[in-house]
């Protein structure tokens, strides 16, 4: 069954074919072609953050590079304008353009950095500039026309509030569309004075909460007029006195359990009986138009013979995910870790074969198992049959599949040190890590939104 997963998650794609092997890493030979080399000047593995909307699901997305642990002094000119150039190189060779049909993305830029060249055939559509203004800088009549100038072209930009408010900097509202308010301090009558001020200064702009690092701040920023939220609160570990697993996702857990080890359909049926509403979930899918069913199905063995055990595997993952009753940016985790296990799965692609490429996608999903279902992790994973090499990247990051999975969190997250180290030690190239993420971002998106 886990052999399937991939591909049954992925709208019944197959994986590409591995050549066969006794051991689980395929070999290279004279045939096998080469990881492409990096052609970009400059690459660094890019890192994503998540924003996400009043709805609680992800709207858009900001792009950073991983910090570097060296000692450059990154308020030098030159290192500046050389960490925008990585950056900006690094997103159009990952064809950031497929992604700005559906999110929005924020890109921290120098406003120096307005009139590279390779602004001028940037994707508008979506694209939000996230002004990166120090205390030197003061904006003047030519980045204020520039700045029209892209917005006229579509651009969106977006400034910090701190900025905004400077004496010599107010002119920046007159052209910016998103103002960033940090909520770091969590301190509810500062956040509500400063955004209260900018709104006198300029009207119709959209405040994004940014720093968010709990479910509770989040929750006190919902009740303000913010329109997007980012922030550690995403994926967060909160914290539970007494952390239970809720009725309705056992009976999920114990679903898949039974799938997976082959269960006969009257005994499949005999459980989702005993569930009402995981029942009426079930037909109601199974009878959507994306089934394309000529006749309306009525009975429950009749729907899971429908569906089949590969399709009814994918729709419990989702349900664990999302169904019972729900907790807060369950969507928005999904997401995230879909995202995560599709990274994990195509930096394997290469070099693994495919039962052991859909355990590492597996890795990467129920990676996130405690924080949906707000348990330790430990104790989620007691509660599904996976395989010895899937528990153990997952608890102790060690094993085979120990590295696929920790290159694929080190995109959501900073100071990663040993990232370089990890591309190595599975013979990938900067740039490809940076196209497999798009990919991942983009298959995810499709996946939760289905």
């Amino acid at each position: 069954m886990l052999n399937r997963l991939v591909g049954m998650l992925s709208g019944n794609q197959k994986p590409a074919p591995a050549q066969p092997a006794p051991a689980a890493r395929a070999p290279r030979t004279a045939d096998t072609p080469a990881p492409a080399k990096a052609s970009a000047k400059h690459h660094s593995v890019m890192r994503r953050e998540a924003m996400l909307g009043r709805d609680q699901r992800v709207a858009a997305y900001t792009f950073m590079l991983r910090r570097d642990s060296g000692e450059r002094d990154e308020t030098l000119p030159e290192v500046q304008q050389l960490i925008d150039e990585t950056l900006l190189d690094n997103l159009r060779s990952m064809d950031i353009a497929r992604l700005l049909g559906q999110r929005k993305a924020f890109v921290p830029i120098r406003p120096a950095s307005l009139t590279h060249p390779l602004i001028d055939g940037w994707p508008a559509a979506g694209t939000v500039w996230t002004l990166k203004i120090t205390g030197a800088d003061a904006p003047d009549d030519a980045l204020l026309a520039r700045m029209a100038e892209l917005k006229a072209r579509g651009f969106l930009f977006a400034v910090d509030a701190e900025t905004a408010m400077r004496p010599n900097s107010q002119g920046l509202l007159q052209h910016a569309d998103y103002v960033l308010v940090s909520v770091a301090h969590e301190d509810m009558t500062a956040v509500t004075t400063q955004m209260a001020a900018v709104s006198r200064l300029a009207t119709g702009k959209q405040f994004v909460a940014s720093e968010v690092q709990t479910l509770e701040a989040f929750h006190m920023c919902h009740k303000l007029q913010f329109a997007l939220f980012m922030g550690p609160f995403i994926t967060r570990r909160e914290k539970l006195d007494q952390p239970t697993v809720g009725p309705s996702r056992a009976k999920v857990l114990s679903l898949m359990n039974r799938v997976r080890t082959g269960a006969e359909l009257p005994a499949l049926a005999e459980q989702f009986r005993h569930d009402p509403t995981l029942s009426v979930r079930l037909l109601r899918y199974v009878n959507s138009p994306g089934m394309g069913l000529m006749n309306k199905i009525g009975g429950i063995e009749q729907a899971l013979m429908v569906m089949g055990q590969d399709k009814l595997y994918r729709w419990l993952t989702m349900i664990l995910f999302t169904g019972g009753k729900t907790q807060d940016l369950d969507h928005a985790v999904l997401e995230n870790a879909l995202a995560r296990g599709r990274l994990a799965e195509q930096l394997a692609g290469r070099a693994l074969f495919a039962k052991a490429r859909d355990e590492i996608f597996v890795a990467g999903l129920f990676s996130m198992l405690d924080v949906v279902m707000r348990v330790p992790i430990e104790q989620a994973l007691q509660q599904i049959s996976l395989p010895a090499e899937i528990s153990e990247a997952i608890l102790h990051r060690r094993g085979p599949y120990a590295p696929y999975l920790a290159l694929a969190i080190a995109c959501e997250e900073d100071d990663q040190q040993s990232i370089e180290t990890l591309a190595k030690s599975i013979d990938r190239e900067v740039a490809e890590i940076n196209a497999a993420h798009m990919d991942a971002l983009l298959w995810a998106q499709q996946m939760a939104e289905e």
